[in-house]
């Protein structure tokens, strides 16, 4: 059954980029909720977290198109390297400024540069499969592997992150975050693949891989399955609150993650059984809102444990679904920009669920932001819907 996983993992040089990558993403899973525990622990208050955590998302997500330019016209290491160190000074530097007593405004602007400098390994990955591997058969495990390894991090990065917010602080988690980031990249950069690959020629003008209307369309329908994410990044932590300690959150988000790892390898093994690429994904995106809603009936930790795996299942298909699309909608020359643009979608998305569901918290408890991520999930599933007939090659679609 993981043959298809073996074989991926076998071609050279993939399982280094495989580990270092997932050190390098690691912000994705354990800063974002260092930094939820962190500021509500400084200023008592769940929505000036949210907010400071969307400030960080929101700059990843609209500074990763730049990088994903960058990286095709000057390639990997160049743009990689200069960004994480950027990532790492910024991290550091909220946390002395938050010892210091600034205010959340202070350390929103602050995480605003520490998310403009998150390295886009992701991006820069997925370009290399196709060199990577002999067999055009093994892309679907190839892509199926790499939201799996986003899973991994949602999965590493909260139980770490719990684990030194009980043993030592916050603090701890962010500084040991920022380290293992600068570490991944780092030698994520230096491996031949990355070192060695450049983008092709682009013709496609100012407006990059938007020139193409399904990259259009994966963006606005990645909003809405952002934002579901982002309302459960701070659900979680809010609920486990609600139950004792809000550092249960890290263990919910990791079973969330455990679901969507289960997906995600179920996706790499049966891909050709689902039927179109397409249509996979139109179909994944309007679950996602449905097993979502299945929280709603969590009225304990262990209940919540139960439910929240079911509501991670479709997230890594999706997710490997929408990045198999981008290499067929994305214009010649344009295919880092391209993952970069989907990535911003989904962050800016992450980020807007982020803000949100701290307001809702406060207002109205958790279920009220539960609801709200699921109808914005809807939300951007509709359109995707409506919009099915651009996700074909990006010559067979006007612009």
């Amino acid at each position: 059954m993981l043959d298809r996983y073996r074989r991926v993992l076998g071609a050279p040089h993939v399982l280094a980029l495989v580990v270092s990558s997932v050190l390098a993403r690691t912000p994705i899973g354990m800063i974002s909720l260092a930094l939820v525990l962190y500021v509500q622990r400084l200023t008592g208050s769940f929505a000036s977290a949210g907010a400071v955590t969307a400030a960080f998302a929101i700059a990843a997500g609209l500074a990763s198109p730049l990088q994903g330019r960058l990286i095709d016209r000057l390639g990997q290491t160049r743009v990689l390297v200069p960004f994480v160190l950027v990532h790492v000074v910024a991290v550091v530097v909220v946390v002395a400024l938050g010892e210091s007593g600034a205010s959340p405004a202070v350390l929103a602007a602050v995480s605003g540069v520490a998310g403009a400098g998150t390295p886009p390994v992701g991006a820069a990955l997925r370009p290399l499969w196709p060199q990577l591997l002999d067999d055009e058969t093994l892309l679907p495990p190839a892509y199926a592997l790499d939201s799996i390894l986003i899973e991994a991090v949602f999965s590493l990065g909260p139980l770490l992150t719990a684990a030194l917010v009980a043993l030592f602080s916050p603090i701890a988690a962010l500084l040991a975050g920022a380290a293992i980031v600068l570490v991944g990249t780092v030698w994520f950069s230096a491996l031949p693949p990355s070192r060695e690959w450049r983008g092709e020629p682009s013709t496609a003008g100012w407006a990059g891989p938007l020139r193409a209307p399904g990259m259009r369309t994966l963006l606005l329908a990645g909003v809405g399955a952002g934002a579901c994410f982002g309302v459960f990044e701070v659900v979680l932590p809010a609920f486990g609150k609600d139950h004792g300690s809000a550092s249960v959150g890290g263990p919910l988000i990791t079973a969330w993650a455990l679901g969507s790892m289960a997906g995600g390898i179920a996706y790499g093994v049966l891909a050709e059984r689902l039927g179109a690429l397409a249509r996979a994904f139109l179909r994944l995106a309007a679950l996602l809102p449905v097993v979502s809603a299945l929280t709603l009936a969590a009225t304990s930790v262990a209940s919540m444990l139960l439910l929240i795996p079911v509501a991670g299942v479709v997230i890594a298909p999706l997710q490997a679904t929408q990045n198999q699309l981008v290499g067929l909608v994305a214009p010649a020359g344009t295919i880092t920009e391209a993952y970069t643009w989907v990535l911003m979608g989904l962050v800016v998305g992450v980020a807007g669920g982020n803000a949100l569901a701290g307001a809702l918290v406060e207002a109205s408890g958790w279920r009220a932001a539960v609801v709200a991520g699921c109808a914005l999930a809807a939300l951007g599933a509709a359109v995707g819907w409506a919009r099915r007939g651009t996700l074909r090659p990006a010559a067979a679609v006007p612009a």
